[in-house]
């Protein structure tokens, strides 16, 4: 793969995260609004959710940058975040 797909790749990942996010913001909040969901819980479980995916995906980048391949370590770190924003949608929307 060239530096220019693997950039393709990464934007288009980044901005599909950032798209999903949204829309777990949106769920989420909306839930919480209508008493879906208890705003105590899913306001733990959002911190919770953050930490433990900023410390999977800095570890992800970090492997990557100690394995020699630091041009990967931010599509790592981003492909973590996805898989578990997307995981939410799917939880928050009982898909």
């Amino acid at each position: 793969m060239d530096s220019k797909s693997g950039l393709t790749t990464l934007f288009v990942d980044t901005l599909a995260l950032s798209v999903t996010a949204n829309a777990v913001i949106a769920v989420r909040l909306t839930q919480m609004a209508f008493g879906v969901v208890d705003p105590k819980h899913e306001s733990s479980l959002m911190v919770a959710e953050k930490i433990d995916a900023a410390a999977e995906a800095s570890m992800a980048a970090a492997r990557a940058i100690f394995a020699g391949e630091a041009h990967h370590a931010a599509g790592r770190a981003v492909a973590i975040y996805k898989r578990k924003v997307e995981r939410n949608l799917l939880r928050l929307t009982g898909g």
